[in-house]
């Protein structure tokens, strides 16, 4: 091997190591909502949001002056918290997102 391909070779090793770090760093673990007095409103693995569009956009429709905080770390979050009721909550399902409502339980497709 040439000295230009070994260290063409390590660039690309390296870019590919760098983006499976930001990746991995862009998934959430834990979702948490609070509103505008600070009360925890909901608490999740699962996004209340659809999170392909701005969280400006989608935050303030399910509670006015709400915030949404999101953290890798998933301690605390095991036991769901969700005052949103009935409001609905987003899932990605599939290729794109659908939402679900507390009231109507899940149905398996055939």
């Amino acid at each position: 091997m040439s000295k230009s391909s070994t260290s063409r070779r390590a660039g690309m090793l390296a870019t590919g190591a760098l983006c499976a770090l930001l990746a991995s760093q862009a998934q959430a673990a834990c979702y948490e909502l609070y509103s505008s007095k600070n009360d925890l409103v909901y608490r999740s693995v699962r996004s209340p949001v659809d999170l392909s569009l701005p969280l400006h956009q989608t935050v303030p429709k399910l509670v006015p002056g709400a915030r949404l905080v999101f953290t890798p770390i998933s301690q605390g979050c095991e036991i769901e918290f969700n005052k949103l009721q009935p409001q609905a909550v987003v899932e990605i399902e599939g290729d794109g997102f659908r939402t679900v409502s507390p009231r109507e339980p899940r149905r398996r497709v055939r």
